[in-house]
Order: structure tokens, then C-alpha cells, then sequence
């Protein structure tokens, strides 16, 4: 019955998203003549649909963390019933609040399915540089960029499906593990952070020497082969327990590549609170 509750809990959540991101795709549209759902780079890339559907799709991602929900397949055939739906209601407000220059509305002229059609055969496109190219009534194509939009919109939420299947877990309670602190430290290269990474892990947790590495600073201005070392506490909201998880990545020259195969993660021993050692500052 819990478990009932809360699935139906996190449905609620990107159900009242989805809703709001439909009614702000609507207002946006009005105030400012912008459709951002519509919005493609070069035509085929619904980079509005993607943005829409992770916004849509939020609701989800915060209602799983919140009711430790974990993601499933029921969970993911909903999202894609609601970003259908979504996307229909989309088109439905536009069409509820269109009025014309003589003010009346649209939906006392034309039934809805009509409104549609003419929507998605009729519009127009701009390409180019700075969308200055009208590229002209898109046809009978309208319905295959709104089948692209979907799929766009889709994406976006499935994004927050595989955020959360990555999320970490507690091993005994099965719930989500809250980030109790976090902190970057920076390496001249791969052979400086290995020392300090395998000197600090082969410490005791609770011994000084641990929180006196864990606390020190190592900054320097990245530069290309610079590496870091990204580690983060989590605790369990349930049994407590603390997990240290080391994420690392190298910058390129143009961003931080991560190196997933250094990634590490290692199980506090019950009891052992390491939240002041990882927040004190040198």
C-alpha cells in the first residue's frame, strides 16, 4: 500500500509540472509571440521540445528523491503517456486563449481538430543565421516536426529518468542518499592525485590524519592536464550510514572530461559522522 502511495505520489508531481509547463509554453507564447516548444536548431533539432520536456519532466526526478521512489518501467511508461498529453495540451491552450484582432475567439469559429491541422501544415520556419530565411509553410511536414517534437520532448524527460537510475542508493534502506557535503581539490597531474587519493583512503576515517587530508585545499588554475578530484559525502536519511563518493575528471583545455573509471565510492562504518571533516574549512 506505501509503495502505492507513493508512485501514485511522484505521478502527481510531474502530472502538476507538466501542467504548469504547459500553461508557461502558452503565456510565454502570448506575451512575446514565441513558441518555445516549437524552437529547432536547423529545422530537425527540437532543442524547445527538449527544454520543455525536462521542465515537464522535473516533477518526476524531485518527487522520486522526495519519496524514494526508485525509477521503474510503470514510471517510465507514464512519462511518455504524459509528454503525449503534454504536448496535446500544448496545442490545446494555444488554441483555448487564441483571439483574434476582432476579438473573437478561435474556438468559437473552428472545432479543435481543424485549429490543429492548420497549426502544424501552415507554419512557418526560419532558417539560418539568426533565423533571418523564411523557409516557407512547412506542409503536410508539419505532422513529422511534430512527431520530432515529441520525441524531443520525450528526451528531456528522459533525462531525469537516467539521472535517477544513477542517483546513489543506500545499500541497506534502499533510499536515496542526501549530498551532506562536497569539495573539488585540484592536482598538477594523474600521478599527484593517485599519491593523495590512495594516502587518504588507506586512513582510517576517524583518525586525524584523515580529516587534516580530507580538510586540506588544493587549488591552482586549471590548465590543460589538470585534474581533479571531486569528493562528495552522502548520509541515508534512514539508517544514517555515510558514503564517500570520489568522482574524477581532467580538463582538456576547453571543459572537465570525466574519467569514470577512477570513480570510487567507500561505505563509512556505522556511527562514524564525518559531516564537520568534510565542511571545515583550512
Amino acid at each position: 500500500m506505501e509503495h502505492i502511495l507513493k508512485t501514485t505520489s511522484v505521478a502527481a508531481c510531474g502530472l502538476v509540472t507538466s501542467l504548469l509547463t504547459a500553461l508557461l509554453v502558452t503565456v510565454i507564447e502570448r506575451l512575446t509571440g514565441f513558441d518555445v516548444f516549437t524552437f529547432s536548431l536547423w529545422l530537425i533539432i527540437p532543442a524547445g521540445a527538449i527544454g520543455t520536456g525536462i521542465a515537464a519532466a522535473s516533477g518526476y526526478y524531485f518527487g522520486s528523491l522526495y519519496f524514494h521512489t526508485r525509477p521503474n518501467l510503470l514510471l517510465l511508461l507514464q512519462m511518455v503517456v504524459v509528454a503525449g498529453l503534454t504536448q496535446l495540451l500544448i496545442y490545446y491552450t494555444q488554441y483555448a486563449t487564441l483571439i483574434l484582432d476582432n476579438g473573437q475567439r478561435v474556438s468559437d469559429l473552428i472545432p479543435f481538430a481543424q485549429y490543429l491541422d492548420i497549426t502544424l501544415t501552415t507554419a512557418h520556419y526560419r532558417v539560418g543565421r539568426a533565423g533571418q530565411v523564411d523557409a516557407g509553410e512547412v506542409g503536410q511536414f508539419g505532422y513529422w516536426l511534430a512527431v520530432i517534437q515529441f520525441i524531443g520532448f520525450l528526451l528531456g524527460g528522459l533525462g531525469a529518468f537516467g539521472i535517477l537510475l544513477g542517483h546513489p542508493v543506500c545499500a541497506h534502506c534502499k533510499k536515496y542518499l542526501r549530498v551532506l557535503a562536497k569539495s573539488d581539490k585540484l592536482f598538477g597531474s594523474a600521478d599527484d592525485l593517485a599519491s593523495y587519493d590512495d594516502t587518504l583512503f588507506q586512513l582510517p576515517v576517524d583518525s586525524p590524519q584523515f580529516a587534516e587530508m580530507a580538510r586540506a585545499e588544493h587549488k591552482m588554475k586549471a590548465e590543460k592536464g589538470t585534474w581533479k578530484q571531486n569528493l562528495k559525502l552522502y548520509g541515508c536519511p534512514e539508517c544514517k550510514t555515510q558514503t564517500i563518493g570520489s568522482e574524477v575528471s581532467v580538463w582538456n583545455g576547453k571543459d572537465w572530461k570525466s574519467v569514470n573509471e577512477l570513480a570510487r565510492k567507500f561505505t563509512i562504518p556505522p556511527g562514524i559522522d564525518l559531516a564537520g571533516v568534510f565542511r571545515a574549512k583550512t
